[in-house]
């Protein structure tokens, strides 16, 4: 029975490894793709540096932010998880930093041209995105101080409260660059075929990467039922 088990694991720790290096790598081609694209479509544009930053922002650095919590993720498993933790905070930071000056410029470049503010779908998921974005920062910091807090506020509430604003946040951010691969820059730019690829890989990586995350809340939520 014993031996059964074990084997199981390894077989489970070997499709998750499997699936994670997956992830990894649509990642990476989402992100040198469109980087590419960019390229060519200019980055005197300050539209371009809104679709590079915020595609660094959330495909890349939140997305690797979250699953380097995840037991499968190889770059990550033999760090402690106080040293996890300080390279997801240092990650994420950068990442956030990156989707508000994107969204940022994009609010300027309208203002500066006259254009309406948030009148698309996209734009709009993206300010939501952006609002829980802000709510996880501050959960983010509650959580990294719960035991200094822990007076006020149990550590596990607080830390749930971070897992689920950053969902939200990743998830709509996620969503918002799918939204925007109809847009201008990608159509005049690429094949249909390089536009279907980035979506199906966007769909993929924002449900990859939030296994782990899943797997967290949902063992969380039963410690909170006993």
């Amino acid at each position: 029975m014993e031996k059964k088990t074990s084997l199981t694991n390894e077989w489970f720790s070997m499709v998750e490894g499997i699936f994670n290096t997956i992830n990894h790598t649509m990642i990476g081609v989402v992100c040198i793709y469109t980087s590419w694209l960019c390229w060519i479509n200019g980055f005197d544009k300050l539209y371009t540096w809104h679709v590079f930053l915020t595609l660094i922002g959330y495909h890349l650095l939140m997305a690797e932010g979250i699953v380097l919590f995840y037991s499968g993720n190889g770059w990550t498993q033999k760090l402690s998880h106080t040293h996890k933790r300080t390279v997801h905070w240092l990650v994420e930071v950068v990442g956030c930093t990156c989707c508000v000056v994107g969204i940022a410029l994009e609010i300027y470049f309208r203002e500066s041209t006259n254009r309406r503010h948030f009148s698309s779908t996209h734009s709009i998921v993206g300010l939501i995105s952006l609002v829980f974005l802000a709510l996880t920062l501050v959960n983010g910091l509650m959580a990294l101080f719960a035991v200094e807090l822990r007076s006020r506020i149990k550590p596990i509430y607080s830390k749930l409260g971070h897992y689920l604003t950053g969902t939200v946040c990743f998830v709509l951010g996620m969503v918002a660059i799918v939204l925007a691969y109809e847009k201008r820059i990608y159509k005049q730019n690429t094949i249909a075929e390089g536009v279907t690829m980035m979506t199906v890989f966007t769909i993929a990586v924002t449900v990859l990467s939030m296994v782990g995350v899943v797997k967290t809340v949902y063992s969380q939520c039963k410690t909170l039922a006993k």
